[in-house]
């Protein structure tokens, strides 16, 4: 008998107990762990997106050569089967290092953007395209999104609705000793929108770190930043674009307070063309604390002025991950210091500001060892599932860490084991896990791990 009609029979008779119980047994029994990438020499730092047809698209960083980092690509489909080039197909294998992917994904084709060192006088910005078939769309080894003499970094990608992608990035061409914000739009075929190597979104003598991108559901985009005005003044800040790379609103505007030290900045839409943004405060780094901020089309916050306290719990809490709730508010997961180890609370907080859970978040996992770098996706059904980087001690000596998951639901109820589920306690690193959702309830989880060499790609599909 089909394990899911017992299911269906047990619930009416049996209760709630029952039901949670056979959602732990039959997703972990009837998927296994996929190698995704084990060619020699080593493969890290995985992302995907959903391919829109229940599997997904995987890139990652390559070292295959054993000269220069390369990126290199994989789709798999829901019924655990590689359907490209074994090997990975590659995206751009130019002289020196491609590194830090941030990828797009659309019905027919995904683009991935990429810090590249080609050109040996400065690190770049290139972007590339692939098809679901495999075949890559633009020029071999990617199209130059920013080529300025000095460097670019840490960039975000953001699928403009229209097949192709806004792009933002940190530019020093102004200064080494501070980075400017810039925006590129880039199309389908690969043309470059804007004006060549970008357009400024701020200028000033501080330096706007780690920009990340959120679309307005009116066919324009935030970008939101950490603004480094000193080494104690730093700030979180917002600007609003039009889709023709014009700002909307007159100036950037400020989003923490104006005091202290903030920082690391998660956003996601509150489905009402506004943002919800969620940063850490640091106090002498050994007290930090969680806040978060809503802020409408106009730039005005809806919530309290200096924000929403997630946590002011003792200790650090730090690393936190962010997702819509699906009713306008947030759930967060962070990792939390307030006892011996770093363990993972959670919290949500709904549309109009409110704290729904218990005061200082609940406890996801405070299992031996510390947990850390969580993500969380939201898999469409009030459910969320949670992946991250476990030391518990219940892994033994053949491991460094290990991966573990948990799934919960929009009440903060536990759906698992207590603690968590392991993902991959195999030999060896295992490096902070990628999550995507592929729809119908279930998501994949893809990481690395240096257990056979120097890093290898794996996915579990939940």
């Amino acid at each position: 008998m089909d394990p899911k009609n017992i299911r269906l029979k047990l619930i009416p008779f049996l209760g709630k107990s029952i039901l949670l119980l056979t959602c732990i047994f039959i997703p972990i029994a009837v998927f296994s762990e996929i190698p995704i990438s084990i060619i020699e020499d080593g493969q890290l730092f995985p992302t995907a997106v959903s391919d829109r047809s229940g599997g997904a698209v995987i890139m990652w960083e390559d070292y295959r050569t054993g000269n220069d980092w390369d990126v290199y690509t994989q789709r798999i489909n829901n019924e655990k089967t590689l359907l490209w080039d074994q090997k990975g197909v590659p995206i751009s294998v130019a002289d020196r290092n491609q590194r830090r992917l941030r990828m797009v994904g659309y019905d027919t084709h995904t683009i991935v953007v990429w810090n590249d060192r080609r050109r040996i006088r400065s690190w770049d910005i290139f972007a590339q395209a692939i098809d679901l078939e495999g075949k890559v769309l633009w020029e071999t080894d990617g199209i130059p999104i920013c080529i300025d003499d000095t460097d670019q970094s840490t960039q975000a990608i953001l699928a403009d609705g229209e097949g192709g992608a806004i792009i933002v990035w940190e530019d020093e061409r102004r200064s080494s000793e501070f980075q400017d914000l810039y925006i590129q739009r880039v199309d389908s075929q690969g043309n470059i929108l804007w004006k060549k190597d970008g357009i400024t979104v701020f200028e000033s003598d501080s330096s706007q770190s780690e920009p990340i991108l959120s679309a307005d559901g009116l066919g324009g985009f935030y970008i939101i930043w950490w603004d480094v005005i000193g080494y104690d003044n730093w700030h979180i800040m917002a600007h609003r674009y039009n889709i023709d790379g014009t700002p909307i609103w007159d100036s950037p505007i400020l989003i923490s307070p104006t005091d202290g030290m903030q920082g690391i900045p998660r956003v996601v839409s509150d489905n009402e063309n506004g943002i919800i943004v969620v940063w850490q405060i640091y106090e002498n780094f050994i007290n930090d604390q969680i806040y978060a901020q809503r802020i409408n089309p106009n730039g005005d916050k809806q919530w309290k002025e200096e924000g929403v306290p997630i946590c002011t719990a003792d200790g650090i809490q730090k690393n936190h991950a962010i997702v819509e709730d699906g009713s306008g508010g947030i759930i967060v997961v962070w990792r939390d210091e307030r006892d011996i180890y770093g363990d993972l609370y959670m919290q949500r907080i709904s549309a109009d500001g409110t704290i729904i859970w218990k005061e200082n978040g609940i406890p996801l996992c405070t299992a031996g060892g510390h947990q850390d770098r969580p993500y969380i996706v939201n898999l469409d059904d009030d459910t969320f599932f949670i992946s991250w980087v476990d030391f518990r001690g219940d892994v033994g000596e053949k491991t460094a860490n290990a991966i573990y998951c948990q799934k919960i639901d929009i009440s903060g109820n536990i759906l698992w084991d207590k603690d968590g589920v392991p993902v991959s306690t195999s030999k060896g690193e295992h490096y902070p896990p990628f999550v995507v959702s592929i729809g119908n309830g279930e998501c994949m989880v893809v990481w690395s791990n240096s257990g056979r060499d120097n890093g290898d790609i794996f996915l579990k599909r939940f």
